[in-house]
């Protein structure tokens, strides 16, 4: 038995959609089904991927069957020079969803960006010491709340931007 949660929501997404993905490092992987899943209903992808250097550097050419793909690396060795932010902010579609996956950085970068946005979500990593909710060794505050929290293994690990502080 593993971490019990949930996963991106696709629903309601189709050819008139435009999804942004954004996704660094062991992140990157489970985008590309995200990827598939939006191309078979005919969904307009955008995918900003960050790395640390050239050789980080995973699935561009597989993400890139399914839509534009931009690739940032922290050193410049290849792509755009800097992180995924430095392709965001100058992005001037307007995005019916964002999933994203990847380091505590980018996912806090996601979350402030996409605060207020009705349909972008984080997948987080944490450690998971049972997997079940029962240790709350996974635990994230909610905004406002000095008692609330959420579990990453069994109220996530996706969760909309805004509702957890990273």
């Amino acid at each position: 038995m593993g971490p019990q949660g949930n996963g991106f929501d696709l629903s309601d997404l189709d050819e008139q959609s435009q999804v942004l993905l954004v996704g660094g490092g062991i992140g990157v992987p489970p985008l590309l089904e995200v990827a598939k899943e939006l191309h078979a209903r005919g969904v307009k992808v955008v995918t900003v991927l960050g790395f640390a250097t050239k050789d980080a550097v995973i699935l561009e050419t597989e993400l890139a069957q399914y839509g534009q793909v931009f690739v940032t690396t922290d050193d410049g060795s290849y792509g755009i020079k800097g992180n995924v932010s430095v392709v965001i902010k100058d992005l001037e579609s307007q995005f019916d969803a964002v999933y994203s996956c990847g380091a505590p950085g980018m996912m806090k970068y996601i979350n402030q960006t996409f605060y207020d946005h009705p349909r972008a979500y984080l997948s987080l990593e944490s450690r998971m010491a049972c997997g079940m909710g029962a240790c709350y060794a996974c635990v994230l505050k909610v905004p406002e709340s000095e008692t609330v929290s959420q579990r990453v293994c069994e109220d996530g690990p996706v969760f909309r931007t805004g509702t957890v502080v990273l």
